[in-house]
């Protein structure tokens, strides 16, 4: 068998969307994913680019995928890297870990792909050994319970929800800030070991800015989970906070991320406030603003932490780091 990989072209868009509803029916949680014209418009505009693995022998069948997005981050530069995929029949091939490294040593670069980061899901290994052996990510951060059990229900590999490890391939010209939080200053120093990156570590303060709080977010109703990222932390804070948890409750979510900037000397003052209401910490998210993030999440069910497979002693530390603060803020 040999098989072809390249970036995708417009006449792959329905073969993409068979793709997906092979693999996971319709219940994928973002349905961008089953309209053609949203996959070629995103491509399109730079905002998603994919890698496919192609069967000439088989009608140009699309049977993989890897791809690199916009997502979460509110920096520009920074593409999540992710949603690989390889139809049943074709796995065990090599055909994922080829599309990582057409990816990475073609595709990405000609594009002008630098900075990446990615969510590597929980219920098997590979793909965070992949993230290790093929995409030189450093893992920092992990997201409990971020993906409903409902998108695993076709191929049955998870029994609940899937939380994802988060990954990053990233480089700077170094010299910013980071504030440390007294409580976390040994997990946020300890993850930033292994990344390129060069930052002046400071005492995070207590008060707020005069200013009012900036936010966005997003809200994946069907996934049960809320993202608010807060672009400026100002005096009302937990106010905002509050009105913007509250909404997302009304809309079934049971699982807050809040990702909060290092560069911003309030951000201690922010982590208390979160702390107080049963947040705790996800992981460090470099060069997630420009500057490095953190994120702090809550999880208002029984997570699956059961189902969570880990590859990599680093990564059960970070499961453990996760663990033990969310003991200490119920």
């Amino acid at each position: 068998m040999t098989i072809q990989y390249r970036l995708m072209q417009e006449d792959d868009a329905e073969k993409v969307v068979a793709l997906y509803r092979t693999v996971y029916g319709e219940e994928y949680p973002i349905k961008s994913v089953y309209d053609p014209k949203a996959i070629l418009a995103a491509q399109r505009a730079g905002e998603f680019y994919r890698v496919l693995a192609i069967d000439p022998d088989n009608d140009d069948k699309v049977v993989g995928q890897t791809a690199a997005y916009h997502s979460a981050s509110p920096n520009r530069e920074l593409y999540e890297e992710g949603q690989g995929i390889v139809l049943p029949e074709y796995r065990n091939q090599g055909i994922l870990e080829q599309c990582f490294r057409f990816a990475h040593d073609v595709a990405y670069p000609k594009i002008g792909i630098v900075q990446k980061w990615g969510e590597a899901v929980c219920n098997h290994v590979f793909m965070q050994r992949a993230g290790y052996t093929l995409g030189n990510y450093v893992f920092t951060g992990i997201e409990i319970d971020l993906m409903p059990a409902a998108a695993y229900d076709k191929e049955k590999s998870s029994a609940g929800r899937v939380s994802s490890v988060v990954g990053f391939n990233v480089s700077d010209a170094g010299g910013l800030n980071v504030y440390l939080h007294d409580v976390y200053k040994e997990s946020i120093l300890w993850l930033f070991e292994g990344l390129p990156l060069k930052r002046e570590f400071i005492e995070a303060r207590d008060g707020f800015s005069p200013e009012q709080t900036r936010i966005t977010e997003e809200i994946h109703a069907g996934a049960g989970v809320a993202r608010f990222t807060f672009m400026g932390l100002g005096h009302d804070f937990e106010t905002c906070m509050l009105r913007h948890e509250k909404a997302a409750l009304s809309k079934g979510c049971t699982v807050l991320q809040a990702y909060l900037n290092l560069s911003e000397p309030a951000v201690g003052a922010a982590l208390n406030i979160l702390r107080q209401h049963h947040y705790f910490i996800g992981g460090l998210f470099p060069c997630w603003f420009g500057g490095d993030g953190i994120l702090m999440q809550k999880i208002l069910h029984e997570p699956n932490i059961a189902g969570i497979k880990l590859h990599g002693e680093r990564n059960r530390q970070i499961l453990d780091m996760a663990m033990k603060d969310r003991q200490s803020v119920l």
